[in-house]
């Protein structure tokens, strides 16, 4: 029977070695075998193949004795590889019946660990974190002139977001954020105490008490501690902040819903809702509808409104009580269909609705705060080039309390418009990527349930409105490390204010510069 000369090659590396455990690209590889051996260009032919390995430390060990188990997986390795003459199979199916019993060993013990190897990926898959931690410096003028929060400008940030997959369609989920202030000066401001009129009480002579309103300052020291007080941002204290459930729903498994407490956002540029909310959110493409989808939620705002109403202190100005009114948020309900008008353009509209609301403790009113029951969005986003896109958006609301007006003077209140133009724009696997990007803003402070304030313009100062320019440039300096700045040179803040006894207006300019690293994991 005449062999060729893999089968030959085979009988030659059984006669010189064994089988070790890393892969030999060819007999090279091997230190203790010199070219001149009779067994190199078996043995060179064999490590090529895959059929045999070295020992891990780039020998062969050709004159150590050989088990039987190793004879079996080189048996095993040469079977695989297959496209033998019916003379070569018959050697091996000869071989294969000598070994047959350690062979039978030896895929007991692949298909275990197999198995084994397939569990612990699984297991690795059910719990997985990535996030990113941020360094952040900048100026901001608008803290100054409100004297608080100021905690947006120098800080570092850190977003970890966890994933615990509980089976193929259910997923639980949670965020933990953390913003720590490093800027003492801007914490001081933030601190400073203002002067309240408060209820205080007073004995009279023949007995009982008087109550009268007498102004108090507080007493705020800046300490190391006070710094990161979770009670002045509990959303980024290092606490769990959000915590929900991911689920497939439906026969085809394509209705995605969450449900709990997070981050959401309605709209192309978040400017109907961009916030945290407790409730449910649904997505569901529409059959045959060309790629557009529909979406529908039910939420209430996860932030209510506190108030200070009466603050009781004695002769020494000591607080000793204090009365708290709370505004629950509304519960709104709202949907919004979204997808593409032709090959350039991609379009959103969204509808939300009050549906109910805590007590207004003054005037018993059921409506949002500013009146609003009613909300409609809409966004437009088109590509007229390659690289580049403008986004617009638009929000009306029936924002109608006589006393919003009279604050307000003739400002548009109801509504917000926003602007975006990007050119470019990063990848993160991409070093060297970049975009550049210019946004127009114009918010009315009863337009929206609460936008995405991504720059932090009118939450820090608590204005009343906001309108202007922000230009910005981003690139990724190394892998999954993004740098961005932002510059807005000049912003009308409080543009919906009014002296509530002049009637002037209330709006200053305010500048901000703020630069960020972003190292993603």
């Amino acid at each position: 029977m005449k062999m060729n000369r893999k089968v030959a090659a085979i009988l030659a590396g059984l006669t010189v070695g064994a089988m070790g455990q890393v892969y030999a690209a060819s007999a090279d590889s091997f230190s203790d075998v010199p070219k001149d051996h009779w067994s190199y260009e078996a043995l060179d032919y064999l490590a090529k193949e895959g059929v045999i390995e070295g020992m891990g430390d780039n020998t062969f060990q050709g004159g150590r004795t050989m088990t039987r188990y190793e004879m079996a997986s080189i048996v095993a390795k040469a079977m695989q590889k297959g496209g033998t003459s019916f003379g070569d199979k018959a050697v091996l199916d000869k071989l294969s019946a000598e070994y047959s019993g350690e062979l039978d060993t030896l895929k007991k013990r692949v298909d275990a660990h197999d198995k084994d190897i397939k569990e612990l990926k699984e297991k690795a898959d059910r719990f997985q974190l990535h996030g990113l931690a941020r360094v952040q410096m900048g100026d901001d003028n608008g803290l100054e002139k409100d004297g608080r929060n100021g905690d947006y400008s120098n800080r570092f940030y850190m977003d970890l977001e966890g994933s615990m997959k509980i089976n193929p369609h259910a997923t639980a989920r949670f965020t933990v954020e953390k913003n720590a202030r490093f800027r003492d000066s801007e914490y001081k401001k933030m601190k400073t105490g203002d002067v309240k009129w408060v209820k205080h009480k007073n004995e009279k002579a023949e007995g009982g008490y008087d109550w009268f309103e007498k102004p108090i300052v507080y007493d705020k020291t800046v300490t190391g501690e006070t710094r990161d007080d979770p009670q002045n941002d509990p959303n980024h204290s290092g606490i769990v902040s959000n915590i929900w459930v991911e689920l497939q729903l439906g026969k085809q498994h394509n209705w995605y819903t969450n449900i709990g407490r997070k981050w959401n956002g309605i709209g192309m540029q978040n400017l109907l809702l961009g916030g945290q909310i407790d409730g449910i959110s649904t997505y569901h493409p529409i059959e045959k509808g060309h790629g557009w989808w529909f979406g529908g939620h039910y939420f209430k705002p996860s932030a209510d409104w506190a108030k200070d109403e009466q603050i009781e202190v004695d002769d020494n100005n000591k607080v000793i009580s204090v009365e708290r009114y709370v505004k629950r948020a509304p519960v709104v309900g709202a949907v919004d269909f979204w997808g593409p008008l032709g090959k350039y353009m991609e379009s959103h509209i969204a509808y939300a609705r009050v549906v109910s609301h805590a007590l207004d403790h003054n005037d018993g009113n059921l409506g949002y705060y500013t009146g609003a029951k009613n909300f409609i969005s809409a966004d437009l986003k088109v590509k007229p080039l390659k690289n580049l896109s403008i986004t617009g958006s638009y929000v009306k609301s029936d924002a109608k309390y006589e006393w919003m007006k009279s604050y307000a003077g003739n400002a548009h209140l109801d509504r917000d418009w926003a602007v975006r133009i990007d050119y470019k724009g990063t990848d993160l696997n991409k070093v060297g990527s970049w975009g550049v990007y210019a946004k127009w803003v114009n918010l009315g402070v009863g337009a929206d349930i609460g936008h995405d304030d991504e720059w932090a313009t009118r939450e820090p100062t608590f204005v009343s409105g906001v309108k202007g320019w922000y230009y910005g440039i981003k690139m990724v300096p190394w892998k999954n490390c993004e740098w961005e700045t932002m510059w807005a040179p000049h912003l009308t803040e409080n543009t919906n204010g009014r002296n509530t006894d002049t009637g002037e207006s209330t709006a200053y300019s305010r500048h901000i510069l703020r630069s960020w690293l972003d190292f993603h994991f």
